[in-house]
């Protein structure tokens, strides 16, 4: 009796497990598509289509080492991102994404024009680098010229998404990630990617959806008054001679203090002196020397101009025969506070830029 009661349980409880399953797995939307264009030539002619812009939001995964980690050194962090991307006739975009690496999830800001990324994390200066290649972005695989590049593309099937009917197609990326790609059946345009990660890096899987088509987006760079002040012209490094008129000019290493500046009290605590020293050396021609050309800079753009303290030699206003060079120091006092420092020259060839930061005081 016991053994037939038990037999009864295991039945409703078999019919109940399968009812159960059968309305948490619904099934796939994903419908044969005999009538579908080769997938290459779907991926392809993305590159001679109108498409001009879109708005875009995407989510990732991936490894990451930090103070966060568990006991293996590493976790899995999350990204969220969300703007505009302007394909034609440069590639530009604004983003803003964020991430939970940090407690603030560290949200950041990015403009991308040509080869040129602006960065910024929350209200800091604007950042600027040169020379970004395009697969350095996450949503990049969305990009017609990617697309274009896909290897063994095959079609899955038809989906509707959004209600818009999609052509499927699976495909691998030249960097050897596979992915999945829904193109309108309407005018090619990629509405939706995901992808999963293979054995080379860290990234784990992305998603990315694609909307508001040819809106007619502005993308434009930050005005100089948001920039980092090295950015704000040409950057040289320390000992690099800098073109000028009549000659060049050499930034040396910056100091703290300003060589026999102790007619300064430096037991002050709000401001500290910052030592550049220069070397202007003329050509063929007179060289004229003028040290109120160079100002000094925070990274939110604050001047401080040269004081006239102890530094020695001090440069002065001169003019520097055919053929020969002076050396002199400029003096700045900075609020403690500030060590991102740049120097910033105006020259009629144009503006010059050189970090002279990270000094170490006394404090240090």
């Amino acid at each position: 009796m016991v053994a037939r009661w038990l037999s009864v349980v295991a039945l409703i409880a078999l019919v109940g497990c399968i009812g159960a399953c059968q309305t948490s797995q619904p099934a796939s939307s994903l419908r044969p598509a005999p009538s579908a264009p080769p997938a290459g030539q779907l991926l392809s002619r993305l590159q001679t289509s109108n498409l001009n812009d879109f708005h875009i939001t995407y989510t990732a995964h991936l490894w990451a080492e930090g103070p966060l980690s568990h006991s293996n050194g590493s976790i899995t962090i999350g990204i969220s991102g969300a703007g505009s991307v302007v394909v034609t006739p440069t590639l530009m975009a604004k983003l803003h994404e964020t991430n939970t690496f940090c407690a603030d999830l560290c949200p950041s800001d990015s403009i991308v024009i040509g080869e040129d990324r602006y960065g910024r994390s929350g209200a800091s200066s604007w950042w600027l680098d040169h020379g970004v290649a395009t697969d350095s972005y996450r949503w990049n695989m969305v990009l017609p010229a990617q697309l274009a590049e896909a290897i063994a593309p095959r079609v899955i099937g038809q989906e509707t998404l959004n209600g818009v009917e999609t052509w499927v197609v699976d495909a691998i990326d030249p960097s050897g990630h596979s992915f999945r790609v829904w193109l309108s059946q309407v005018n090619g345009f990629p509405m939706q990617l995901t992808s999963a990660p293979n054995e080379k890096t860290s990234f784990l899987d992305i998603r990315i959806n694609l909307d508001s088509f040819n809106t007619g987006v502005l993308v434009a760079a930050p005005p100089k008054d948001q920039l980092d002040p090295r950015f704000w012209g040409t950057e040289y490094v320390d000992e690099q001679p800098i073109p000028i008129e009549g000659g060049t000019v050499t930034i040396h290493p910056a100091a703290y203090d300003c060589n026999g500046g102790d007619l300064y009290d430096d037991s002050r605590r709000d401001v500290y002196p910052v030592l550049v020293p220069l070397t202007y050396a003329a050509g063929a021609k007179p060289l004229t020397v003028r040290p109120g050309s160079w100002v000094l800079y925070d990274t939110f753009g604050h001047p401080y101009q040269p004081q006239s303290l102890g530094s020695a030699p001090r440069l002065y206003a001169q003019s520097v025969a055919a053929g020969h060079s002076v050396s002199g120091n400029l003096c700045f006092m900075v609020p403690w506070n500030e060590d991102n420092l740049t120097i910033v020259g105006s020259f009629p060839r144009g503006v010059v830029t050189s970090y002279v930061g990270g000094l170490r005081r006394p404090d240090a």
